[in-house]
Parts: C-alpha cells; structure tokens; sequence
C-alpha cells in the first residue's frame, strides 16, 4: 500500500468523505493524486503543436479542470473518474490553446483557403474532391499543395480535436445535467465513437495507417516517417490531409 494511502486513507475512502462533507482538505488531496493527468496529457498535447509551447499556462488549466471534475463526479455512477476528468482535461487545455490564436495568419489564410475549395468543389463534383483536383481548383501543383497541407497540420490537429473534445461532447450531452452519464448519455458517446471510427474506415490505406499510428500507437511524426519509409512533411501532409476530412464528417455528423 502506498504511503499518501496509509496516512490519509485510501482514495476510495476519500471519494467516500468528499461526497459526504465536501471538505476542501479532501478536495485538495484528491487533486494531488489525480495531478498527474494533467501533467501526462499536457505533455503530450504541448508537444503536438509546434507554435504552442507555454507548458505551465496549460498545466494550470488542466489543474482547474481536474479540480471542477472534482466537484462534480458522482462516485454513485459506474463511471471511471479517470476517464471522465481526462475528457474534461484535455478539452479545457485544447479551449485554451484555442483562445491565444497562437498560430501565424499566414497558416491560417493557408487552411482556410483549402476549406473554402473543398466546400466549394464538394458541392459542384457531389463528393469529396481529390487532392489534385484541389490543386488545380487553387491553380497550384501537387506538390506546393501538399506542402501546404503539411503546414497546416498542426492547426487541422486542434480544429479536429475542438470537435471531439469539445463540440461533440458538448452536443451529445455527455457532460449534461449534473454532468452525471446515463444510459443515454453513454448511448450517444458509443455512437459518437462508432461513427468516427466509421468515418476513419472511408479514409485510404495510408491516412488510416497515419492516424492509428499517431493517436492509437501514439507515436511522433518522426517515428511515423522511420517506420513508413516516408519524410516527416509526408507523415505530416497526410495527416492535415485525413484530418480535414475527419472534421468534415463530423461536422456534417453533429449538424444532424
């Protein structure tokens, strides 16, 4: 038995106080044995996007989140308190990289110029258009394209994020009233789940292999690029690529 559960009880047993009395003091310890959530997710989200590097703003942000997570878990539910704060964490951390508009306009005129031809040429060819029809809709060569997409990598990473952590879990009420998940809240969150997993599966052979490597395996660009004989711009290229089509589903998805 650890140490901190010998002197101040078991965590279990602090749940058990804490919804009792509410008493700040067991607060505060359950903050500091849940505190490294945040650390790992801040991690690996700071070093997911190459023009956000302020780790202790993010950590402070998550420390906030854990703490409203907290305050409003019901341990009568059969939920994990791990994976509900963890929801919350990331999705306050990504909120907050959101706010400081950290990425240049240029970027941002970059990929919203792509959007603007993928509705545009989604709406004229009934389907989504390729990457070289793209191209030439934006009178430019494959290959200027594909760079393109490679910039705008890290900011379709935080666009398609925002979806999943935020706007889908906001719509799909798994945060509701009480923030309590019922049967139907758990309902909506597997089919939620199902559908992007459905959405992955319409994508080709390497923007599959891309995302599950980097979101399932959780392995960097530059681990991507060893293992799939690629550059790094390629593995980056490839992922703006399926991620801008992800976003799109899911949007069409959640407007329904």
């Amino acid at each position: 038995m650890k140490k901190c559960e010998t002197d101040k009880g078991t965590t279990q047993d602090l749940w058990l106080r804490y919804s009792r009395m509410k008493e700040i003091g067991v607060r505060n310890e359950l903050i500091s044995r849940y505190s490294y959530l945040v650390k790992c997710i801040a991690l690996k989200i700071v070093g997911r996007y190459q023009y956000f590097n302020y780790m202790e703003d993010i950590i402070s942000e998550g420390l906030i989140a854990l703490m409203n997570a907290i305050e409003k878990f019901d341990v009568s539910k059969n939920v994990k308190f791990e994976t509900y704060a963890s929801i919350r964490i990331r999705g306050a951390m990504i909120d907050y990289i959101r706010r400081q508009d950290c990425f240049p306009r240029r970027l941002k005129k970059i990929a919203k110029d792509i959007n603007s031809a993928d509705e545009v040429l989604n709406q004229k060819l009934g389907r989504s258009p390729t990457d070289r029809e793209l191209a030439a809709y934006l009178n430019l060569g494959l290959e200027d394209f594909e760079k393109m997409l490679a910039e705008t990598c890290s900011l379709n990473m935080l666009s398609f994020e925002e979806i999943v952590y935020e706007k889908g879990i906001e719509n799909l009420k798994l945060n509701g009233a009480g923030d309590i998940q019922g049967p139907e809240q758990v309902m909506a969150e597997k089919e939620f789940q199902a559908v992007l997993a459905e959405n992955i599966e319409q994508l080709d052979e390497k923007e599959k292999t891309v995302i599950a490597l980097y979101y399932k395996e959780q392995l960097k660009i530059k681990e991507i690029s060893g293992i799939l004989g690629i550059s790094d711009s390629r593995v980056s290229q490839i992922h703006s690529s399926a991620l801008r089509k992800l976003r799109k589903s899911l949007n069409g998805y959640l407007k329904q």
